[in-house]
């Protein structure tokens, strides 16, 4: 009985582990299309990242850090956090980028 216990408590880990890396990846993106637009700032990549965090899932993404790095041509944004712990002691962490091209008027 109680290795049945385990493994239903470890899946729904594992499932809230997943959901979490999907947010993550999704944020992250939603990030890069923000501060990749002409004109815009890292900050703003930052808090679209943080709004869409909020809004899907504040309580399954803990922990997060939200990076935005811009080169003169791309925008990268990671999302680095962790899922909550249903088995105590094992945290399953989270770390996922999104690279994109700036956007900017180039004559030919």
């Amino acid at each position: 009985m109680p290795a049945l216990l385990l493994l239903v408590l470890a899946s729904v880990h594992v499932g809230l582990w997943y959901h979490a890396r999907h947010i993550a990846s999704a944020a992250s993106e939603e990030g890069a299309r923000a501060a990749r637009l002409a004109g815009s700032t890292d900050s703003d990549g930052d808090t679209k990242a943080n709004q869409f965090i909020d809004q899907l899932g504040p309580n399954v993404m803990l922990g997060r850090t939200i990076t935005v790095t811009r080169t003169a041509t791309t925008v990268t944004v990671t999302v680095t956090g962790h899922s909550p712990a249903v088995i105590p002691g094992l945290t399953m962490n989270i770390s996922t980028s999104t690279t994109s091209p700036l956007e900017a008027f180039r004559p030919n």
